[in-house]
């Protein structure tokens, strides 16, 4: 063939060549597009559950109740991806399918638009109060409620619907309201020491019970020996909702397996706390630390195992349906979640104006709270540096040891605690514990006070908290003192909780009220280091003669640094 037929071929094929080439550039322009779009729809989403994590992190690092947490977002994203895979084929759209259904569109625009607008008040107070548990809910609701309104908006009613309950799986690792937990914990803790006391009985070991305390012949169990098992309870609800919807159970079934879990948790720890209480009466005390940990891992393997066998039994009857059954099912899920385009009312351009004006307010509120806090923080309040002095000169001072339980709790970076006895007869017992500057200062110097933790050992409170400044050598002291009644004596408990760079105006009675927690917008985000000091007095006829004896003991306590003398 000559050659100038071969060139004549080749500058024929040329413009198909380059319109195949065109052609590949322009699809592969398309495809960055569509990457980049995915991405700006996801970083906002994915910033906020970032925000949540890392907001609960330090209540899954520090509470033993709350540390099965790590494992939830493993969950949430496993049942996300068994969701997945149940979903027919013929019912996946593709990305040009991606539209929400005619109706309620313009309510969940609004409802977007309401949870956006309310991250930036909920931002501000985390950033000062990390470890309020209306903010870790109120951040919770607006992370997943954001998240299901992208996914209605992109995908409609029928993908929300598969994917609502993964999602939403997560909020079983937020801590409870402590206005739920608290009673919660101590009516538990009461039922199951009253039902160990019954069984030791049966036994022959001679045991009393104390409120949330039982003696017996070598001392007292207390909750911190043998705690209540809340741990195992919220961990057995946490389980049995995952194995509910991961053999998608029906919601009678789910709600009896809910309801088993709780039955196994208390029946197992019943049994943990009874052989507890048995090695503390025959070895003395001290035993229960070799067997605590142990124990509290094995009856939750047990409880889980148990749970898994019953969902493994639910799921075999309920696999006893019809075959039209299932295939109408399957063809109604296939309806549903594939819609077609010309229905769509929000095309996806608007979607992803919704999620590039998401993300630019996240950028806007997080530059205003650093703003913020910067500048409230630029005039620092000078405090002195100060320390306690126990009463060691005292021939009944006596130190007591700090267990590890208490220790892996708070995470202080000093302790000390010790009781002695005065010549007027009263005795005291006192306990200081000194956070450094840090983030995590505030939020485990918070985590405890005397009226969450003393009626867990049976006492009652009568009065208080009622707060007084106290100037003990130039450190002003807010000292909270409350009055509980132990088997008829009155006991009278002072409780103070100092932060650094704070004036003394600016606390309230009740340390946790909410305008305490509010006001710390303007105070500063407390990680200047903070210190509690608690002081049990018993022995004198009221509290105002007990607040005097105090104030006697801190003029002695109380242990100021001179500050250094500039040259």
């Amino acid at each position: 063939m000559p050659t100038h037929m071969h060139q004549a071929d080749s500058a024929a094929a040329s413009p198909q060549e380059s319109n195949i080439t065109e052609g590949r550039f322009e699809l592969a322009n398309l495809d960055r597009q569509s990457v980049l779009k995915w991405v700006f729809l996801l970083l906002p989403i994915g910033y906020l559950c970032f925000r949540l994590i890392n907001n609960l992190r330090v209540e899954w690092t520090t509470n033993p109740q709350y540390s099965y947490g790590w494992a939830v977002p493993l969950l949430c994203a496993g049942l996300l991806v068994r969701r997945w895979h149940a979903i027919p084929e013929k019912s996946c759209p593709s990305t040009s399918d991606l539209r929400p259904p005619t109706s309620g569109h313009l309510s969940v625009v609004l409802l977007f638009a309401l949870l956006a607008f309310l991250y930036l008040p909920t931002r501000l107070i985390e950033e000062a109060t990390p470890e309020w548990r209306l903010i870790q809910w109120s951040l919770g609701f607006e992370a997943i409620g954001l998240t299901l309104c992208a996914i209605f908006l992109g995908s409609g009613r029928g993908w929300l619907r598969q994917v609502a309950f993964p999602i939403c799986f997560f909020f079983v690792a937020i801590p409870w309201p402590t206005i739920i937990e608290a009673p919660v914990i101590q009516s538990l803790t009461r039922i199951n020491y009253a039902i160990t006391v019954e069984l030791l009985g049966w036994t022959g070991i001679p045991a009393i019970q104390h409120g949330n305390l039982i003696e017996v012949s070598t001392g007292t169990v207390g909750v911190s020996e043998a705690c209540s098992g809340i741990r195992s309870f919220q961990t057995s609800l946490m389980v049995s909702l995952f194995f509910g919807e991961f053999y998608r159970m029906k919601m009678a079934r789910r709600l009896l397996l809910v309801s088993a879990g709780f039955v196994l948790a208390m029946a197992f720890n019943v049994c943990r706390m009874s052989f507890l209480t048995m090695i503390a009466a025959k070895k003395g005390i001290a035993a229960i630390a070799q067997y605590h940990d142990p124990a509290g891992i094995m009856i939750t393997v047990v409880c889980t195992a148990g749970l898994w066998g019953l969902a493994l039994l639910f799921r075999k009857k309920s696999e006893v349906r019809s075959q039209k059954s299932e295939v109408g099912g399957q063809l109604s899920l296939a309806r549903e979640m594939a819609t077609p385009i010309s229905q769509g009312s929000l095309p996806s351009p608007g979607l992803f104006r919704l999620s590039l004006g998401l993300l630019t307010w996240l950028i806007v509120v997080e530059i205003g709270v650093q703003l913020w806090y910067r500048s409230v923080e630029s005039h620092p309040v000078s405090s002195p540096k100060w320390t306690m002095a126990f009463p060691t000169n005292n021939s009944s001072f006596k130190s007591l040891p700090i267990s590890p339980t208490t220790e892996n709790l708070l995470r202080f970076d000093e302790g000390r605690q010790g009781a002695w006895s005065d010549p007027d007869g009263s005795s005291w017992e006192a306990f200081y514990f000194n956070w450094w500057p840090g983030r995590v200062a505030g939020y485990l110097a918070k985590r405890h006070t005397p009226e969450i933790c003393l009626p867990a050992t049976g006492a009652k409170l009568l009065s208080g908290p009622q707060l007084t400044i106290m100037n003990i050598n130039g450190v002003e002291l807010p000292v909270r003192s409350y009055v509980f009644d132990t088997e008829g004596r009155p006991m009278y408990v002072f409780h103070c909780r100092w932060e650094a760079g704070v004036n003394a105006d600016a606390y309230v009675a009740h340390d946790s009220a909410r305008f305490n927690f509010v006001r710390a917008i303007w105070a500063g985000r407390g990680n200047k280091g903070q210190k509690v000091l608690e002081i049990i007095v018993s022995g004198y006829a009221d509290s105002e003669r007990a607040k005097a004896a105090l104030l006697r003991q801190l003029q002695t306590m109380i242990k100021v640094e001179k500050p250094e003398e500039k040259s």
